[in-house]
């Protein structure tokens, strides 16, 4: 009988480790046979390892990419449509004009004709430009002028428009810019702010057009609007609003409470990802007002632009006058600075790497200095002001600086606020002119017009035939499409529905069912009655809180979240005051205002003015309707489409106004979750139980949690996986990142290995799941509101605290990172036990006591713990702080409460003694919350692997379940190593990924020896739930066994059990006997001795299989981040006496010539052993070496890879081995690498990474996790613990310059670090330890940046910079031995390519 066994996994992002254990905790070992033509037949392996590989990334900047090579296709097809309209009359005139447009890029001796792309001869090439300086003077010309003009400048000038057409923001076609209504805009903007804000600034009826438009600094603009705003500023949220759409850089930290500063500019570059920044911390219901802002700037901006001068081309006349203003302007300051200030002339004008006008403006090649951008605007002004400030006669350059209106480019960003309408009028006017004198213009007008004005509706997406990836498109007819044929060759309606389907994602728990739009009615009343069951309020004559009522929570909704956009926590005690009659009423689980609202209902109400439809439950379907398509799609003329089937119910105005309105966003919920799953027993639905649950009044979470409810079975059926085959497509479905994809894929194929080795099925397979994006912008934000969160109670302070802990003790938000400080404040500077002052000089010398003690359950949050001078402050209670303690202090802590230095669940768990101590019902808490790993992404991958191996079914159609899928919450062995001192240290090696795995397994198969009846908590599948309160009640505590009395205890902290002693609250402890057996079985769980000592064992196995998983590149990779099929931009043609290889930018263009890329990415290696001809006899020799495969050769490779190797040069290839990156290859004494890449471009270069573990012994992994926390001086054991063993670096040190000079071949470092650490007895010990380490959260690996696998990297070493040792010579491979792992690396292919090509 196979001996049973249980496997563990630890599923990160970028690993997964796995481990086999046997019943003892073992970790067992296989001899496992080698492959290949080496002469090892056998390695013993233990069953222990992990795999690594790269992280999966997200399709973004695969999409970013596609989408800007669509851009510059789409921009070429529309000038080749306008040549094939101006063909023919063109060649009647000039018949090589469009080949000299084409070739005007070459260099001369590459061009087809004449090197003068316009009109082929010096002289008319030199009028004309003496004629038209730029483009603009051109249209400007051709607009106002009747004179014919020659057909080639006609086409030059609609090609520039057609080219660069102006944005699209603006629907109506017929704009002018005449009519550019900047007061419009700023009305829709302080609406929105009103809406968003509550406040009534729309009633201040101003004109602004003036004020915007006035040729005066902006900063002045904004505070003349301002004086108009008696109740706003310059700082506050409006002021700020003001300037950004001014074009200001205004700070939004204060007004949203950021701890980090929020700058936000319009003009930058970055101002999309800002905004996105600042949204994510905020929320989205800033969106539409930000987006009047931009549209506000883009008025104001484009009043600036364009210029009254000319009717017909009020934009080129505009670039014209600019033009004229900065060569006059430019003449003057040349002028001024060479008689004011001569020393500086050269500098300004000549020299490009400063910022003056020669760096703003660029230089000619031959004295270049500068090799990044040129200098912007700002940077500009800044150099200019810099030198001109108090220079005599500088105000006239001064005073247009401050304007921001001196020397400005013709291209700038202002461009971007130009609407295509804009360039239309100016299009139309040439036409109308030119037209009477080319009548081929007049005929072809709607098909010019076409070419600039048309765009493929987004719904349509990709115009790709046949089968693409990325397109929907469903096709009328299969001519040509062309902007003037659209209409007729495309079917819109159906490519919007598949559209739709595209777009819209699955609901989390539902996974067939499509999401919500956030703004739908139904999300938004789900949501408003979600927050209501959190609110509680006492009142006069009641004496607890108490929840709202249904009736209560019904009334609110029609009588405030119906009336008001936003409703706040007075509009709700004005309520119970004026429709209940309560009186002294105070609010629990509301901050000031809700955060739900019913914004979309106040949205459709306002334009269909009638509450009774809106109210009409009959009518909830058109009206989410209507929210879907206004969600879906901002094309009005498809939202008109689509709306016109409601024509019998709404008005022509209405549909019209609605058309106009746009939703972003998608809820993650669907309407058949909130509205549609019914309960067995009472037929109600999960907003039926918000809107009325009795006496439980349970949110979202608890309903469907809630084992009572029917709602659980039904979402876990839902998830139920089907057919597991295409394992791939499974985990694809999965709803999640990428990155988490990918480590979920990988190790069920581990799985599925491991399964293979041993020969039988598992008995429980346990899962822990890294939690990802730790650093999420609301995780960032909580983490940065310490101090905020303090200085915001002071202002609120409840009277008797004191007021002043701020100023007496001043601290920052990075201190206030130390726990113990934090508590300091949060307590308000006071024992939480007996109300004596505490010494913030002492900090370190009082205790941290838990409310409910670690007996129970490991929560060391701030909501269960406080800062006390003792423990034994808390009373003799065994469990929360006794009830004499409680009454003593209970006011205090209300005043802390009121103040909000403590939240309502820290205030319960102080004063739970009044309410009996600990009940059982807290102890199923402590249980499951110990135990259930509420993720969805984890049931997920239990699922899977639940659907892979539990395939069999008995006669009830029951599903019999051979194989235990446990997932176990990630923070349970993470204490358990904490408790046991089992330290990890991540920059030592790699082995950390396969010990959380192995402990894993241990941990979940000890506790289900111990208590077999809590497997239904963390066991996945449809078991009978044991009643854990019973389960409690019949445990005795072991402290009264010997009592006469016997009470009846449970201490729920799962780890208790592997302790020898455990503490309790009361400062008694109780030794526990070293075996521990099962009540439930009588069975030995767990023998402390023996136990642990085989942990420590497994812990220090030198052989754990670590794996990095190879690849075959489909992307370039620039540290970590997509890049496309070259790593770098392109690089200017190389000198002539330069041996720089280049790709060619494009194929036929010399790279000598043009320039080309320097680094082109690779996509895998080959090795290949083939004969070559050498020397001037050309004697044939047999070689062996490398080839690189770029990402662009590798279609031509793989086509037929042996003409592609004989195109190199070889005469005959006798053998190839295809290498993937990572490639893993050992030299006889042991030493390992990993093939990075081969260049393509030239083989005899590469990056080779190193492959060795090292591995410590236990007491140094011990010296660095201290040295690694020494920095935590409110933990000082981390400090007494390296300076007692300080001597233990120097030895540590040996071993780790022994491994470098065996395995990483860094002699030179080795020396650099032996001889600064010579005098290493009378440095710091903080130096010593961050040399070694690095400091806690910091991603310095300290002297492990020497050892570690994978590319090396710079460090420094006691002052002393250490560069990183890289291995760029591939032929030192040859000489090794290839390593092909398989996923666990327990199989391995072995080829010695010495004997490569032997029998």
């Amino acid at each position: 009988m196979k001996k049973p066994y249980s496997i563990g996994l630890d599923i990160g992002t970028n690993s997964v480790g796995w481990a086999v254990i046997t019943d003892d905790y073992k970790v067992p070992s296989k001899k496992m046979k080698v492959l290949g033509n080496t002469n090892k037949q056998f390695i013993k392996k233990n069953l222990i390892g992990a795999l690594l590989f790269d992280e999966g990334t997200t399709a973004e900047d695969r999409r970013l990419k596609r989408t800007a090579r669509r851009r510059y296709t789409r921009r070429k097809n529309r000038l080749r449509y306008l040549q094939e309209i101006f063909a023919e009359e063109i060649s009647k005139v000039d018949k090589n004009f469009f080949h000299r447009l084409d070739d005007s890029f070459l260099v001369p001796e590459d061009k087809r004709g004449s090197k003068y792309p316009i009109f082929a001869t010096l002289v008319e090439e030199k009028e004309y430009h003496e004629k038209f300086p730029t483009i603009y003077h051109l249209r400007k010309q051709l607009a106002e002028s009747n004179e014919k003009a020659d057909l080639r400048l006609i086409y030059l000038a609609l090609a520039h428009m057609i080219k660069y057409r102006g944005h699209f923001l603006i629907d109506n076609p017929k704009f002018k810019v005449q009519n550019n209504d900047i007061q419009g805009l700023f009305e829709k903007f302080v609406e929105e702010y009103d809406n968003v804000q509550g406040t009534s600034l729309s009633k201040i009826k101003l004109n602004v057009t003036e004020i915007l438009t006035a040729k005066i600094p902006k900063s002045e603009k904004r505070e003349q609007l301002l004086k108009n705003y008696t109740s706003e500023d310059k700082n506050t949220l409006f002021g700020n609003l003001i300037g950004l759409a001014l074009g200001l850089t205004p700070n939004f930290k204060t007004n949203f409470s950021l701890e980090n500063d929020a700058k936000l500019q319009i003009s930058t570059e970055s101002y999309e990802d800002d905004l996105g920044n600042l949204l994510a911390i905020i929320g989205e219901n800033f969106i539409e007002l930000f987006s009047t802002v931009k549209n506000l700037s883009d008025g104001i901006l484009l009043a600036g632009i364009v210029s009254n001068e000319s009717q017909h081309a009020p934009l080129s006349a505009r670039v014209v006058i600019r033009f004229k203003e900065h060569e006059e302007d430019l003449a003057a300051l040349k002028h001024f600075i060479k008689n004011n200030l001569p020393e500086k002339y050269s500098e300004v004008f000549s020299d490009d790497s400063k910022n003056g006008y020669a760096g703003y403006v660029g230089v000619d090649s031959k004295v270049r200095k500068r090799n990044g951008k040129l200098a912007t605007e700002e940077e500009f002004y800044k150099y200019l002001k810099n030198i001109l400030n108090n220079v005599k006669g500088a105000d006239y350059f001064l005073e247009k600086i401050k304007r921001e209106d001196f020397l400005r480019k013709q291209r700038t960003f202002d461009n971007g606020s130009i609407p295509y309408q804009v360039h239309l009028a100016e299009m139309r006017a040439i036409i109308q002119r030119q037209g009477e004198h080319y009548p081929f213009l007049k005929e072809n007008k709607e098909k010019i017009e076409k070419i600039l004005t048309f765009r493929i509706p987004y719904y349509v997406g990709p115009l790709a035939s046949g089968n693409s990836d990325f397109a929907w498109l469903t096709r009328n007819s299969k001519e040509a499409i062309r902007p003037w044929n659209f209409e007729e060759s495309v079917d819109k309606a159906s490519s919007a529905e598949a559209f739709i389907n595209k777009m819209t994602n699955y609901d989390l728990y539902l996974p067939e069912e499509k999401v919500l739009p956030k703004h739908s009615l139904l999300y938004e009343i789900f949501a408003v009655y979600n927050e209501l069951t959190k609110v509680k309020f006492i009142a006069e004559g009641l004496r607890d809180y108490q929840f709202l009522d249904s009736g209560q929570k019904k009334k609110i909704v029609e009588n405030n979240f119906k009336k008001h956009r936003k409703v706040t926590e007075k509009d709700i005690i004005n309520y119970l005051h004026n429709v209940d009659g309560y009186d002294g009423i105070k609010l629990k689980g509301i901050e000031k205002q809700f955060n739900a609202s019913l914004s979309t209902y106040h949205d459709l109400l306002k334009i269909i003015k009638d509450k009774e439809f809106m109210d009409n439950p009959k009518n909830g379907e058109i009206l989410e309707n209507i929210i879907h398509t206004l969600t879906i799609f901002e094309d009005r003329e498809m939202i008109k489409k689509r709306l016109d089937q409601y024509n019998s119910i709404f008005n022509e105005k209405v549909i019209k106004a609605l058309s106009r309105k746009h939703y972003n966003g998608w809820g993650k919920l669907s309407a058949k979750l909130i509205n549609g799953i019914r309960d067995k027993q009472t037929g109600k639905t999960i907003l039926d139980y918000l809107m009325d649950d009795g006496k439980s009044n349970r949110n979202f979470m608890q309903l469907i949690k809630d084992d009572g409810l029917s709602f659980t079975k039904i979402i876990d059926k839902t998830q139920i996986v089907g057919e597991t085959d295409n394992l791939r497509q499974v985990v694809q479905n999965i709803p999640g990142s990428p990155a988490i994809k990918k480590g979920i894929l990988q190790s069920i194929k581990l799985v599925d290995e491991l399964v293979k080795v041993m020969g039988s099925v598992p008995e429980s397979i346990v899962i822990e799941m890294a939690r990802e994006n730790q650093t999420t912008a609301r995780g960032k934000k909580n983490s940065q509101q310490r101090y905020k969160r303090i200085e915001d109670s002071l202002k609120n302070l409840a009277s008797g605290l004191n007021s002043r802990i701020l100023k007496e003790h001043p601290t920052d938000n990075t201190q206030l990172q130390n726990d113990r400080l934090f508590l300091y404040y949060l307590q308000n500077g006071k024992d939480m036990y007996t109300g004596n002052p505490l010494d913030i000089n002492h900090l370190s010398s009082y205790d941290i006591d838990h409310i409910i003690p670690q007996a129970f359950i490991k929560d060391d949050s701030l909501d269960n713990r406080v800062l006390t001078s003792s423990k034994d402050n808390r009373g003799k209670s065994n469990n929360v702080p006794d009830l004499e303690i409680v009454e003593k202090m209970k006011g205090f802590w209300q005043q802390l409460l009121k103040s909000k230095l403590i939240s309502e669940r820290k205030f319960n768990n102080l004063t739970k003694a009044e309410r009996g101590g600990l009940d059982r019902q807290d102890k199923v808490g402590f249980i499951k919350r110990q135990l259930v790993e509420t993720r969805q992404i984890t049931k997920h991958v239990a699922q899977i692997l639940d659907a892979r191996f539990n395939t069999e079914v008995n006669d009830k159609k029951q599903k019999i379940r051979t194989v235990k899928i446990i997932t176990l919450k990630s923070n349970l062995v993470s204490n358990f190593r904490k408790e046991f001192g089992l330290y990890k240290v991540r920059e030592i090696n790699n082995y950390h990924h396969a010990h959380d795995a192995y402990l894993n397994a241990v941990v979940a198969k000890a506790i289900l020896k111990k208590y077999p009846k809590l497997e239904p908590e963390f066991v996945y599948g449809d078991y009978k739930k044991y009643d854990l309160k019973r389960y409690i009640y019949k445990s005795k505590d072991p402290k009264e066994v010997e009592k006469a009395t016997e009470k009846y205890f449970f201490y729920s902290n799962l780890l208790n059990f592997f302790k020898n002693e455990v503490h309790y609250a009361d400062g008694t402890s109780v030794k526990r006997e070293n075996i521990e057996y099962s009540k439930d079985t009588g069975e030995i769980a767990w023998n402390k001795e023996k136990d642990f000592a085989t942990i420590k064992k497994v812990l220090s196995l030198p052989q754990v299989n670590i794996v990095k998983k190879t690849e075959i590149q489909t992307h370039g990779l620039d540290r970590g981040k997509p890049k496309g099929l070259f790593n770098s931009n392109p690089s200017p043609k190389p000198s002539e006496d330069s041996k720089e290889n280049l790709v060619p930018i494009k194929q036929g263009l010399d790279p000598r010539k043009y320039g080309g890329y320097a680094g082109i990415s690779n996509s895998y290696a080959v090795l290949v052993k083939a004969i070559i001809e050498k020397g001037a006899k050309k004697q044939q020799k047999t070689i062996l070496e490398f080839q690189g495969i770029s990402i662009l050769d590798k279609i031509n490779f793989e086509k037929n890879k042996e003409n592609y190797l004989l195109e190199k040069g070889y005469i005959e290839i006798l053998s190839t081995i295809t290498l993937p990156k990572y490639s893993l290859f050992e030299f006889p004494n042991g030493t390992r690498r990993r093939l990075a890449s081969i260049l393509s471009t030239n083989n005899k270069r590469g990056e080779i990474h190193k492959g060795n573990e090292l591995v410590l012994p236990t007491k140094y992994t011990a010296l660095l996790y201290h040295a690694k926390r020494i920095n935590k001086s409110l933990e000082p054991e981390h400090l007494e613990y390296v300076t007692k063993h300080r001597a233990e670096f120097a030895e540590l040190l040996e071993y780790v310059l022994h491994f470098n000079d065996k395995y990483v071949g860094a002699l030179k470092n080795g020396e650099r670090i032996r001889e600064a650490f010579t005098n290493w007895e009378t440095v710091d010990i903080k130096d010593i330890c961050f040399s070694f380490i690095g400091p806690e959260n910091s991603n310095n690996s300290g002297l492990f940046e020497l050892t570690s696998q994978g590319s090396a990297s710079d460090f420094e070493f006691l002052g002393v910079k250490i560069p990183r040792y890289r291995d760029y010579t591939p032929s030192s491979l040859l000489n090794s031995t290839i390593i092909h792992q398989s996923i666990t690396g327990l199989y391995e292919t072995r080829i010695d390519l010495s004997k490569l090509g032997e029998e």
